[in-house]
């Protein structure tokens, strides 16, 4: 796609479509997460996996905290 408005418009429709946990996931990460990466993982391990991956990290930080 050369317009980047469609494009952010198409990723925007893929996010919508997306499980809320994983939504929630990818809006309140501790750090960035790229995208490319993260469409990589989805794809190769499955949604659910990946969201359980990002729940297990967030759970794990929030246990390190004092």
């Amino acid at each position: 796609m050369d317009d980047q408005g469609a494009l952010l418009r198409e990723l925007m429709a893929v996010f919508d479509q997306l499980p809320a946990g994983l939504r929630e996931a990818i809006n309140y990460a501790p750090e960035p997460l790229d995208p490319k990466a993260l469409a990589a993982l989805c794809r190769k391990h499955g949604a659910a996996n990946v969201l359980a991956m990002i729940e297990l990290k967030l759970k794990r930080k929030a246990a390190r905290r004092p």
